[in-house]
This record gives C-alpha cells, structure tokens and sequence, in this order.
C-alpha cells in the first residue's frame, strides 16, 4: 500500500476522479492487454484512486463507461489500441485519456511507417524492405541473410522469425505474406538488445533483454524464467546516454506523450540501431517499463500516476 503518494502535491490533483482502465479488446494481444489493465486498476486502487476497468470487446457497455471516467488509461496493446483508431474516436468526444494523440500512435504503430520518420529523424535503424504479395519473392531473395521477418503492425513479437537463408524459409515467407498482406524484412544485427523508457521527458536507465531463447520472441517475453533483465544495463555511459538521446529524439519526433519505450539492437561495435518505438508499452509484471522505472526509485503505483498526471495537465490546458 502507497497511499502517501496522494500526499505528495503532485498527484493530490487525481484524488477525486474516476478513471476509467481501457484494456483487453479485440486484438491478438488481448490477453496481455488485460493483464496491462488488471496490474495498473489494481496499483491505482491501492492508492485511493477510484478506477475501473473497461472492456472495448464489449460494445453495448463501452460507450456508457467511457463516459463516465474523467480520464480513460488506456492499457491496450496491438491494433484497436496501439494504431491511433481508439484515440481518434476519443479525441472527437473530447474525451482525457493517457499517452500519445492519434496521430502519433499511427506512425509509431505500423513499422514501415516508423522506419520512414526514424530515417527524417537521423535515427540509424537496421536495413529494411516490405514485402507484398507481388514482389515478396523477388525482394526477399535478393535481401542479404541473415533477417528478421516482421509483420508490419503487430506487438508482443507475435509473427516474428528469423531468415537464415532464403530458399529454406520462402514457404513461411510466403505464408506470412498471404495472412499479414504486408510484411517487414529487417537485417539481423548482432549483438545486445536494449530498450530505452521514457516516462515524460524522464530518460529512464536503459535496460539489456538476455533471452534463452534465439531471439526476444513472444514466449520469451511472457514465460517466467525464458529472459533475464539487467537493469541498467552493463554498458559504457556514453553509449547509455547515446541511445537515450536517441530514444528521445525518436518520442519528441514522433509527437509521442505520457510514456513510451524504444527497442534498440547494439551491434559489436556499440553502435545503436532503433528497432521500433511502442507507444503504449507493457504494464505487465514482466515488462520492462517498469523494471526501468523501479531502478530509480520509482514503483509502479507513482509509474501510473505520473502517466496519470501528465493526461490531467494535458487536459487543463485544453
């Protein structure tokens, strides 16, 4: 129990608001999503935040409930949540919710996209193509292996393969052609992979992912004991401060608010390579926002309320 956090006067401004946790939906990323959702009510409630969940998958309750918050945090992962659709619809409703406007979660959403603004922003990121149903052959057998597989507007890593060489992976390729429509190959660099939190303008320490497996895919994400974390990462301070700047760079470019975390390869020469950018990160007990924010003192409880705070401003000055 935090409830002293309510003291501090940076928060007593949410004492008396209702808000309303926007988590599950329709995506393939639902159950993380309620997960998100349930970790963050609860945190709130053990505050003395008045906070109740709310479900888009349910339509004939959602319109009521969104209205009955003074401010929605949204805890949705994947499409519905993460694309900019959800924050649309609530921005003309003039509804107060958590993290980035629509505009910014559409560009940092779908991959291809992002890749094009890291590229305006001067931010180095792996070597990239698209593939479609008419030229996925030609361009993926031409790419240099080994690569990454990518659908363009997933999370959680759900999609993800490795390409170690063309001919053996061209059926997948091509699967995963027909079920996405578009796909993302991406070079595989070699070496640690990092991620970069930003809750506000507070450049968190970047935290180094070490999983057993391959490659951070999704079952190491969400398997107890399949990743360790070591948070700050055992880097030189000059590259830590480096990728923070670059991350900043990214969320500042972006137009990104609230929080947001920047997935980051280091290659063997410690030069950083932005992977991609989620504007709503995990919130789940094994994310790493979190972690990030935890090794500065930082609990969970005062991570939601910050994001909190900084929604209600946004509003005031509306």
């Amino acid at each position: 129990m935090q409830p002293e956090l309510l003291s501090n006067p940076k928060f007593t401004s949410l004492k008396k608001i209702k808000i309303g946790v926007v988590r599950g939906g329709l995506s393939a990323e639902r159950r993380i999503s309620l997960r998100s959702g349930r970790a963050v009510t609860r945190a709130l409630k053990r505050v003395g935040v008045s906070a109740f969940p709310i479900d888009p998958a349910d339509p004939k309750t959602f319109s009521r409930k969104i209205n009955e918050a003074d401010i929605l945090f949204i805890a949705l992962h994947g499409k519905g949540g993460e694309d900019g659709v959800l924050q649309k619809m609530l921005e003309r409703k003039r509804l107060t919710f958590t993290g980035s406007p629509s505009k910014a979660c559409a560009k940092s959403f779908d991959k291809g996209i992002s890749k094009r603004h890291f590229e305006e922003l001067g931010v180095p990121t792996p070597e990239y193509a698209i593939l479609n149903k008419k030229n996925w052959r030609r361009v993926a057998a031409a790419f240099p292996a080994p690569y990454f597989a990518k659908p363009l507007d997933g999370g959680s890593s759900q999609g993800v393969f490795l390409v170690e060489d063309f001919q053996g992976s061209a059926e997948r390729l091509r699967r995963s052609v027909l079920r996405f429509g578009r796909l993302l190959i991406e070079k595989k660099i070699v070496g640690r992979e990092l991620t970069a939190g930003l809750l506000g303008s507070l450049r968190l320490p970047i935290v180094e992912v070490k999983p057993l497996r391959s490659f951070y895919d999704y079952k190491a994400k969400y398997t107890k004991g399949m990743t360790t974390y070591e948070v700050p990462a055992k880097i030189p301070v000059k590259v830590a401060r480096k990728i923070q700047a670059i991350a900043y760079r990214v969320y500042r470019g972006l137009g990104l608010k609230g929080f947001s975390r920047v997935d980051v390869m280091l290659d063997q020469k410690n030069r950083p390579y932005v992977l991609e950018v989620n504007s709503i990160p995990g919130l789940t007990e094994f994310s790493l926002l979190p972690k990030a924010a935890r090794s500065v003192g930082i609990s969970f409880e005062e991570l939601c309320l910050r994001v909190l705070r900084d929604a209600y401003e946004q509003k005031g000055k509306k």
